[in-house]
């Protein structure tokens, strides 16, 4: 079966497409989004999916584009992976989806990071995705309010990412905190 790679914006998402993805992501507060909310929602993401010859559906992530890492007292803009998920498990379709972002990333000259917990690092490794080991910790969440909340994942993923922004990833410690701003 051949698979085919499309990026779609959400506005160019059909109504059954958003409903596999809220579906897909379990998450119980979007769960209620009518199409329009969905569409401004994430109005600043892009949207990678892996379909099978009858366009259903195999994988799905999305690219985060409202979102900036503080590094140092400087602001950078780095995009966001999130929400890898397949809805056929077990065929290697996660893994073949985050090649092909990775690849449209590097020729697009886009970076990007992600995130992960401890149980996810096994696939990540066998993706040979680069991952940051224990350092989502130090990345704290600001809150648009002013309020700072700690990062609940465990690792950083570098999904495509410059060496520069890499060692300053890879830096962060307890006397170097950076933020995630939304």
């Amino acid at each position: 079966m051949k698979l085919l790679y499309e990026v779609k914006n959400a506005n160019e998402l059909t109504v059954s497409e958003i409903a596999i993805i809220l579906r897909s992501w379990e998450q119980q507060e979007w769960d209620s989004l009518t199409v329009e909310e969905f569409k401004k929602k994430f109005s600043l993401s892009e949207f990678h999916l892996l379909k099978d010859d009858d366009s259903s559906i195999c994988c799905l992530t999305h690219l985060n584009f409202d979102f900036k890492v503080e590094l140092k007292h400087t602001v950078y803009d780095i995009c966001e992976l999130v929400g890898l998920v397949s809805t056929v498990k077990r065929k290697g379709y996660a893994k073949q989806l985050l090649q092909e972002v990775v690849s449209n990333l590097q020729n697009r000259k886009i970076e990007c990071i992600g995130f992960c917990g401890r149980e996810l690092r096994p696939f990540y490794e066998k993706c040979n995705i680069s991952i940051l080991y224990d350092q989502a910790g130090y990345l704290q969440e600001k809150i648009s309010n002013g309020q700072i909340e700690a990062n609940p994942d465990d690792d950083i993923l570098i999904i495509f990412l410059s060496d520069d922004k890499y060692q300053l990833l890879a830096g962060l410690d307890d006397n170097c905190i950076g933020y995630l701003l939304f």
